[in-house]
């Protein structure tokens, strides 16, 4: 009996550890909850130990708050962004939230997310919500419906439905009174439901309130506040009495919050109002304030918390005591000052001995700080950020929440090394015979001075190691390792390496924020915030853009890289364009271009059928052979082809078509090919050993659109200069998502099958036919007429997966075959090889196929575990996956990026050009290495230190034999 346990604990163990041995050394993952919008301090003792956080995102979690770690996260339903987050309250053992759009509540275990129980609320979805816990009972307001459950019981107690949508909802307590207060829309009085102890709920009641606005309003914990004008209304909910309030301008604007104080703010001043049963309502204290500086009402609802990026005050309410504490500025790892965020809500409370503030920046950057009253120092604990804080305590975490809105990113290499840059003076310079040999002598004796500082310095780290660690065997081996490491250190963070594997990643976010992160281990070199007047970009598919452009790669090493976002100012709606060195985050230059960007290719556009050029272009720089540009640019019903001419900065346009559109045709996707995109082979060679010619037309762009009457779907080709349809594939009974690849001679698209019920995959490729039939010279040229129209070949498969988003593998040359990368709703990203999504796989295979290691089709492309890239890191609501070549041919760089950001390295085609286990140059860690490929060293070594010893045992015994054979 134990002998088959054993075999099948020993199984078990054997499967579980299939990649452990490479988990963490090619690839990180960063986890983010998103930009808070309701917070909770969670006290246990005399100390909060945790923040409940609901995010704009629709996601609840749980921060530790010693170290701003996540505890837990639960991530809901994907819905379109929410400004207040999701409606939750919590009790000493749950948190109860309302998910599916107000149809369910979810009851969590604070402690460690587990969900406990989901409740039914109704059918119907509403955005206007309300959730207590009070007496043991849970009482919840969603849309139409009123319910009250037991805390421990999934049966509602008692049920309420009316017959209008309510357009405003909110529950208040005062001792053991509890009333729910809703208002129906076009209503001139509020509706007040009293709710007794048994949880049952009396008759409604109306209170008058003219003029009540949803947008104007604000509950409180006793109140209703609402501005009309520059009168301020109070609601006392349980005396159902509105009191009035003259405010000096109507300037003015309620800031929410959930105690007993109003605040009213305008220009330059904060008022904070409170209703007393002898005074009624008065203003309490007023504060001057400014634009830049956020206003939030501490736990006990006594004090006011202003914070700017450079002061946090502390106002006491009921005195003139105050506190105001200065905010240092924090540099990075490369020692550059870092501005503070400027803070947009603020939330705090009072400990035993000093202020736990918490500020959330514009840029969604979350701080959790300390205020001493008595020696005014602010000691920030930690930061979801990617700075280290230099003040009295350390930050333990480090991550920007703003990155969960990624819209651009580019890998950037690093610049060349000293020896590297010598290496390339010495080809480029002119000179006769006499100069080259004497930089070549320079470079050398470079080279050589540079390899022994090298060993001297892993020479002296062995040294002071063993002096301190001890002088046994197996502390000169440790030491002798680490050593290795050193070389790597000591070459700074912005050096490449060997095979260019380690890059600056360029990430822009929707929210305004621009970083740069070390693709070695994720950490942050920089961070770039835009302005307070940024304003995405809308595409014509009515999509956030930031175009993010690198103008001037490191490889020109004698100027600095430069890199560029193009954005619109929210005031003005102009473009600005922000240029700066990718390496470092410097900006170089800030330009307001003064027109609105109607669109962002090499130029940006002037919707007056104008183009302007940055940086300008002067006539002597413009020459007769300059090149025109061609843009797509969709239109309502017709999609129109233009033509950029630069010499005269006009745009013409070129034809006008509607392809085959009708009014119940939208367009849901456009994709040309990468600017940058590489083709190793311009043909296929096939069975029969004829050549088949790539149509590769770098022109060609893949419109993707759905008929919303007969859900029908419909790619088409079409050629950007000429105008002419060169295929169109129609498929019945779709639906979205559809995402689109365009690579090479191919089109890789996936859709829902309204048919099927399921995910299908689909590839079109195009081909120019037979050796007799190619008419293409090196260079495509779209004007020249085709005898014959391309020869397409296309196929579907079934896909047992949902897809989120789609990308293609990019190598330096484009010899490994390409890999096609599908994330999955589950968090997995797939990798599809490009011989399994082949139009011309063969229904049955010959001989002379099998041969060529064909693989013949099959409905399914199969979906293995082994197959995903990221292993058992899952990566949560993938909205883009961006690739990039390396320095070596077989590797593609990979960051995928969406409610988390995972960066890997990808070899499609395996290491084929890596012979050699190289020490790894970019994580600094002993024993850890760039590639474990499939070359087996050991095994070659074995045989080759066998036949070494074989031939020489051979050699002996052919001797003594040839002498025996002589003796006898």
């Amino acid at each position: 009996m134990r002998l088959p346990l054993l075999v099948t604990i020993a199984f078990f163990a054997s499967t579980s550890a299939i990649f452990e041995d490479q988990v963490g050394k090619f690839d990180w993952r960063k986890p983010l909850i998103g930009c808070p919008a309701n917070l909770h301090f969670d006290k246990a003792g005399s100390k909060s130990d945790r923040l409940i956080i609901s995010t704009e995102q629709s996601i609840l979690a749980s921060l530790v708050l010693n170290t701003g770690n996540i505890g837990w996260r639960k991530i809901m339903e994907d819905t379109p962004e929410t400004p207040n987050g999701q409606t939750f309250t919590k009790d000493r053992e749950y948190i109860y939230s309302i998910a599916s759009d107000g149809r369910s509540v979810r009851v969590w275990h604070k402690n460690n997310g587990v969900m406990a129980r989901q409740l039914t609320i109704s059918e119907e979805k509403s955005s206007v919500q309300a959730i207590h816990v009070a007496k043991e009972k849970l009482f919840v307001a969603s849309g139409r419906t009123l319910v009250a459950y037991r805390s421990s019981d999934e049966k509602p107690l008692e049920t309420v439905v009316v017959k209008k949508e309510r357009s405003f909802s909110a529950f208040f307590q005062l001792d053991e009174s509890l009333i729910h207060v809703s208002a129906h829309p076009g209503d001139s009085h509020l509706e007040l439901i009293k709710i007794n102890d048994d949880g049952s709920f009396d008759s409604p009641s109306e209170l008058k309130m003219e003029g009540f606005s949803v947008e104007k309003c604000h509950a409180h914990s006793q109140y209703i506040s609402c501005l009309k004008g520059s009168q301020l209304l109070v609601v006392d909910v349980f005396k159902q009495k509105v009191h009035k309030l003259q405010l000096d301008s109507d300037q003015y604007h309620l800031l929410p919050s959930t105690g007993k104080l109003i605040l009213t703010r305008g220009v330059d001043k904060l008022h904070v109002i409170e209703l007393t049963p002898e005074s009624g309502l008065q203003v309490r204290k007023t504060v001057d304030v400014t634009s830049s500086e956020a206003v939030g009402v501490a736990e006990n609802h006594e004090s006011i918390v202003v914070a700017s990026s450079e002061v946090i005050r502390v106002l006491s309410v009921n005195s003139n005591h105050h506190s105001s504490a200065k905010r240092v500025k924090t540099s990075s790892e490369n020692g550059k000052i870092m501005e503070n965020s400027k803070p947009k809500r603020v939330f705090a409370r009072k400990s035993e001995k000093d202020w736990e503030i918490v500020l959330v920046g514009e840029d969604c950057r979350i701080e959790f700080v300390t205020v001493d009253e008595t020696s005014n120092l602010v000691n920030s604990e930690w930061a979801r950020e990617g700075e280290d804080r230099k003040f009295v305590l350390k930050i333990h975490r480090k991550n920007s929440e703003s990155l969960i809105n990624t819209v651009s990113v580019e890998m950037v290499d690093l610049p060349l090394s000293e020896s590297q840059q010598m290496i390339e003076d010495e080809f480029e310079e002119a000179g006769n015979f006499f100069t080259a040999f004497a930089r070549r002598i320079h470079s050398q004796c470079g080279q050589l001075v540079r390899f022994f500082t090298k060993n001297v310095e892993k020479i002296i780290h062995v040294a002071t190691s063993i002096s301190r660690d001890g002088n046994g065997v197996s502390d000169f081996i440790n030491s002798v390792r680490t050593a290795g490491q050193i070389g790597s250190a000591s070459s700074g963070p912005f050096e490449r390496d060997y095979f260019n594997l380690r890059k600056v990643i360029i990430v822009v976010t929707s929210s305004g924020t621009v970083f740069g992160i070390d693709s070695a281990d994720g950490q942050f070199l920089w961070k770039m915030w835009l302005g307070d007047s940024f304003s995405p970009l809308e595409s014509q598919l009515e999509q956030k853009r930031v175009p993010l452009f690198v103008q001037r790669t490191t490889a020109h090493y004698q100027l600095d890289g430069l890199a560029s976002v193009v954005f619109s100012n929210q005031i003005t709606r102009n473009g600005v364009i922000v240029s700066f060195n990718p390496m470092i985050g410097k900006v170089e230059s800030r330009n307001e271009l003064g027109y609105p960007v109607k669109r962002v290719t090499v130029l940006p556009v002037h919707t007056n059928k104008h183009i302007k050029t940055f940086p300008s272009i002067t006539s002597d720089e413009l020459t007769a052979t300059t090149s025109s540009l061609y843009l797509l640019d969709l239109q309502q019903q017709s999609v129109q082809g233009l033509k950029i001419d630069i010499s005269t900065q006009k745009i013409q346009p070129v034809w006008q078509g509607n392809l085959g559109l009708t009014s119940d045709d939208e367009i849901v996707a456009v994709k040309g090919k990468s600017f940058n995109q590489k083709v190793h082979s311009q043909g296929r060679v096939l069975v029969t050993r004829e050549v088949q010619y790539k149509y590769v037309n770098p022109n060609l762009a893949a419109v993707a659109s759905i008929n919303k009457a007969n859900q029908h779907l419909t790619i088409t080709l079409v050629d950007i200069v000429t105008g002419q349809v060169v295929h169109s594939a129609a498929i019945g009974k779709s639906a979205k998502p559809i995402h689109l690849v365009h690579s090479e001679n191919w089109i890789a698209y996936t859709y829902w099958s309204e048919k099927g019920r399921r995910t299908e995959l689909g590839i079109i490729e195009l081909y120019e036919g037979s050796e007799e039939n190619h008419t293409q010279q090196e260079t495509f040229d779209s004007k020249i007429v085709q005898k014959l129209p391309p020869v397409v070949a296309q196929q579907s498969y079934i896909y047992a997966q949902g897809v989120d988003a789609m990308s293609v593998s990019e190598t330096e040359q484009g010899l490994t075959t390409r890999s096609i990368l599908l994330a999955h709703p589950s968090g997995n990203i797939h990798e599809v090889s490009r011989r399994l999504l082949d139009a011309n796989r063969p229904m049955e295979l010959t001989q002379a196929m099998r041969e060529e290691m064909m693989i013949g089709y099959m409905p399914e492309i199969a979906v293995a575990t082994e197959e995903m890239i990221n292993y058992n890191q899952t990566v949560h609501r993938v909205r883009g996956i961006k690739t990039s070549p390396s320095g070596l041919e077989s590797t593609s760089l990979v960051l995928a990026y969406g409610t988390d950001l995972f960066f890997t390295r990808l070899v499609p085609s395996g290491t084929f050009d890596i012979l050699k286990v190289r020490d790894c140059d970019l994580v600094q860690k002993p024993l850890t290495f760039c590639f474990q490929d499939d070359f087996d060293h050991v095994l070659i070594s074995l045989v080759l230190t066998g036949l070494v010893v074989g031939s020489y045992v051979t050699k002996r015994l052919a001797r003594s034999n040839a002498l025996a054979s002589q003796w006898s």
